[in-house]
């Protein structure tokens, strides 16, 4: 999610226009159409049940989405199903979910609700989330009629439809890079995908735009950073710069603030105090670095390097303690490594790469890797699922004759078994290695 058109911030200006003083002012549309995006691939178990004329309730297979099929929506038994998919959608914190079948048409509506968590609010804010659905054209549209119950931390709307659905956050902020070397800078720019919206009174689907840097200054006010450095604003931007030193903790915080980014009225429950705070973490490390989160415990590696293996492929590895740590293997890649994404692999579907969370000395114990198997009950292997997420190679650098790579690896791990994801571990990890040939 590093474009920079011009946005006027205000989200319903269309019908109403926003200026700095307040004042009505008619902004012509650019015209620019929605962006099709591929859709997901399977990257979790399916759960399916079969739900009649008395209604029922589905959760997904790690009860993040809730769907509640009222009595008298369906004349007759139908097999209802939701899998987790990789995720398309620009601004979206969390999941995917494919909802099926597909093209079902209820009587009444049916609730989805989405339960979000700390890890869902790590670039935006609660009342930036809505949830959106993915079209047969591949065009993503969010709800603004979605409801937020920031008690019970969940979205909610109702539907006639299946298809793919997802939270989606209409502003986040990013610093890049989101790991930072000692003394050196990062930018924090606040993104968004919508674009100049008419605001329709029944509260319509809108359709999703690409994702841009927000340009109207006048409602960007008060950055702020909480931790180590220094922050310099300037208005639609800031420019952080790390200390001489990695502090302890090694994460700082910046934030900033959005006014009137939903004018008070045009969406019903949303933008009543006419300001929205988004949060970017920003790491400060040293010249390597291998740290981030696994379920929600913050890991660092002692030592962490990549090499490259004869025949085509490279391996990058961050070691915990002694006997512990995680390795990757990329496939088909040659000296220097190219910037872009891999996806992880399953023996069954391709791809590129694997991320394994092992103990390095024999016997090696596998703690998680990211991929699984699916059975069927008698326990014959029918497929293997994937994690979601990717590896991603962000910049690779050649310093006084060695090479440097920084990059990121998201997505899940699942337990060495024969059957099932088991306990599954998000992860979220950050590098920056160089190579040890």
């Amino acid at each position: 999610m590093k474009l920079l058109p011009s946005i006027l911030l205000c989200f319903a200006i269309l019908a109403t226009g926003c200026t700095k003083s307040g004042t009505k002012e008619e902004e012509p549309d650019n015209g620019e159409p929605p962006v099709v995006y591929a859709h997901g691939t399977p990257a979790g178990d399916l759960v399916k049940k079969t739900i009649g004329a008395a209604g029922g309730t589905l959760f997904s297979k790690d009860n993040t989405l809730k769907i509640e099929v009222p009595a008298g929506a369906l004349a007759a038994n139908t097999e209802i199903s939701v899998q987790a998919v990789t995720n398309t959608l620009p601004g979206s914190p969390g999941p995917s979910y494919r909802l099926l079948p597909e093209n079902i048409k209820f009587t009444k509506p049916v609730k989805l609700t989405f339960q979000y968590t700390d890890r869902h609010l790590d670039s935006t804010s609660a009342d930036a989330l809505y949830l959106a659905f993915q079209s047969a054209d591949g065009v993503w549209q969010f709800m603004p009629n979605t409801n937020l119950n920031t008690t019970a931390r969940t979205l909610s709307v109702e539907t006639t439809h299946f298809s793919d659905w997802a939270p989606y956050a209409l502003y986040w902020l990013r610093a890049d890079p989101a790991s930072v070397l000692v003394t050196k800078t990062s930018t924090v720019w606040i993104y968004t995908a919508i674009d100049k919206y008419k605001a329709h009174a029944d509260s319509r689907p809108i359709a999703i735009r690409r994702e841009q840097v927000l340009q109207n200054s006048g409602n960007i006010r008060n950055w702020k950073l909480s931790g180590a450095g220094t922050l310099t604003p300037d208005t639609r931007f800031a420019w952080y710069r790390a200390p001489a030193k990695v502090p302890t903790p090694n994460t700082v915080t910046v934030s900033v603030d959005i006014y009137n980014f939903i004018p008070p009225g045009v969406i019903p429950g949303r933008g009543a105090t006419g300001k929205l705070i988004l949060f970017s973490k920003i790491k400060v490390v040293d010249e390597v670095y291998f740290s981030g989160t696994v379920n929600g415990t913050e890991i660092f590696c002692i030592d962490q390097h990549h090499k490259y293996i004869p025949g085509g492929g490279m391996n990058i590895s961050g070691t915990i303690r002694e006997n512990l740590g995680f390795s990757i293997v990329v496939d088909h890649v040659t000296k220097p490594v190219v910037k872009k994404h891999y996806e992880w692999f399953t023996p069954d579907k391709g791809g590129t790469a694997t991320a394994v969370y092992c103990t390095f000395k024999a016997p090696v114990n596998v703690i998680g890797k990211t991929f699984y198997s699916k059975c069927d009950e008698n326990g014959t292997v029918e497929e293997y699922m994937k994690s979601s997420g990717d590896l991603y190679i962000e910049e690779v650098e050649n310093i006084g004759g060695i090479e440097y790579i920084t990059g990121k690896l998201t997505g899940t791990f699942y337990p060495q078994i024969m059957c099932g994801p088991g306990a599954a571990q998000h992860f979220e990890l950050y590098f920056r290695t160089k190579n040890m040939q």
